[in-house]
């Protein structure tokens, strides 16, 4: 009896010096954070003070200062000369520079370009890396860490995707809402679409109210996707927690842009109507054609460029390493989109609507290229970067999604009327 006593006391001395410890190292860092904010509160005041005194002369440089402008001058120059030889290559064979050789890892090291191998070599390598990838699922299926880190990511990214569509949704129409009623033009919001309970010949339906009411909720979805971006890339302490789900809501943002475009070019109903009557154009124009392509390719082009960020929001080395980097863009990226697109529709019920479907869909052009990416030379070695800031599963992002979900159903399910 006195032993359990004892042990437990133990365990209550220990829980309290941890607990200690946890709150001092806190305190620590508001302290440094405070002086680092005082800091650079102290150079912008002395900054101000100079710029008042003497406006049009040049400031004076520390060394450090010096040496910092010179590195980004030797950066700048890099780069100058870096756009250049990729203009060089591209005048000489287009074709090859955007699309080079594929290259793989030899077992010993090094690279080698798959297109050099033979027919029967390139089939050999195609049925080793299945024999992989069966091998290492297996090995995260009998792995019950490995199992509940990949649950947790594939249910932290899913709820993520969900949260950052729906919010970037429900802003695309409240603005466009708001810029109809500015031009008295009624509107009835439903949880699946916004509809315009006017006759087509309305004479409020004028060109200059049909292009800005149109065109507002997808420029501001775009702008919201440079927050968002930018909010991924903050340094606050808070902030990167939430890296994976700015990375959504720029994914998402980005997607209300181009793809609702895509969407209206397919339905011609939205998006369509700006460039209709902006260019006064008739159904499937030169122009209209131009534009779907433009926004296509720009997804695809964006989409090779996020495949590193997700690698950084991870929040876990051990699901980035190689051996099991393809199940983590199958568990964070791929199935995620899939099962939030699923339930996407499945709240839209029965009055789907074709639009919001296609606008569901149209983030694969930014995601499927990641599936060819994950393991890219470029990114061979990022698990041991140092920069992968480790996370927690939290139930309340899921509750807080599917609350939202089943709140926006029901408040939404009679129609909102907005005159």
């Amino acid at each position: 009896m006195w032993k359990i006593f004892n042990s437990s006391q133990f365990k209550t001395a220990d829980r309290r010096r941890m607990e200690a410890e946890k709150k001092h190292s806190h305190h620590r860092e508001k302290s440094r954070r405070r002086r680092k904010r005082a800091e650079a509160w102290r150079r912008f005041q002395k900054h101000f003070t100079e710029f008042t005194a003497h406006p049009f002369s040049r400031g004076k440089h520390t060394p450090a200062e010096r040496e910092k402008q010179h590195f980004k001058n030797q950066l700048a120059h890099d780069r100058k000369i870096k756009r250049r030889k990729w203009w060089a290559k591209f005048r000489n064979n287009p074709w090859r520079t955007i699309f080079p050789r594929r290259k793989r890892r030899l077992a010993g090291g090094g690279y080698y370009t798959t297109y050099s191998l033979s027919k029967k070599e390139r089939k050999e390598l195609a049925r080793q890396k299945r024999k992989q990838f069966r091998d290492n699922l297996r090995t995260i299926f009998t792995s019950s860490e490995l199992r509940q880190k990949f649950g947790f990511a594939y249910l932290h990214s899913t709820a993520y995707f969900t949260l950052a569509f729906i919010l970037i949704y429900i802003i695309y129409q409240v603005i466009t809402i708001l810029l109809a009623s500015s031009y008295s033009i009624p509107i009835v919001w439903y949880y699946y679409q916004l509809k315009f309970p006017l006759y087509t010949y309305s004479p409020l339906y004028t060109r200059m109210a049909m292009v800005m009411i149109f065109a507002s909720g997808p420029i501001l979805s775009l702008m919201l996707a440079f927050v968002f971006l930018r909010m991924y890339f903050s340094k606050n302490y808070i902030t990167r927690r939430f890296k994976l789900f700015f990375l959504w809501g720029f994914i998402c943002g980005v997607n209300m842009f181009f793809g609702a475009y895509i969407s209206g070019f397919i339905t011609r109903t939205e998006f369509i109507y700006t460039s209709e009557w902006l260019f006064m154009s008739h159904v499937f124009a030169v122009e209209e054609i131009v534009f779907a392509i433009i926004a296509t390719v720009s997804l695809i082009i964006i989409g090779r460029i996020i495949t590193p960020l997700f690698l950084l929001s991870s929040g876990s080395v051990t699901l980035i390493k190689p051996e099991f980097r393809l199940h983590f863009i199958l568990s964070v990226v791929i199935l995620p989109w899939l099962t939030g697109m699923v339930i996407l529709f499945l709240i839209t019920l029965p009055n789907y609507y074709i639009p919001l479907i296609i606008k569901t869909i149209t983030p694969g052009f930014l995601l499927i290229p990641s599936i060819f990416l994950y393991n890219s030379q470029k990114f061979e070695n990022i698990h041991r970067s140092g920069v992968i800031q480790h996370n927690y599963f939290r139930w309340s992002i899921l509750i807080v999604a599917i609350a939202i979900l089943f709140f926006y159903r029901l408040i939404l399910s009679l129609g909102l009327k907005v005159s």
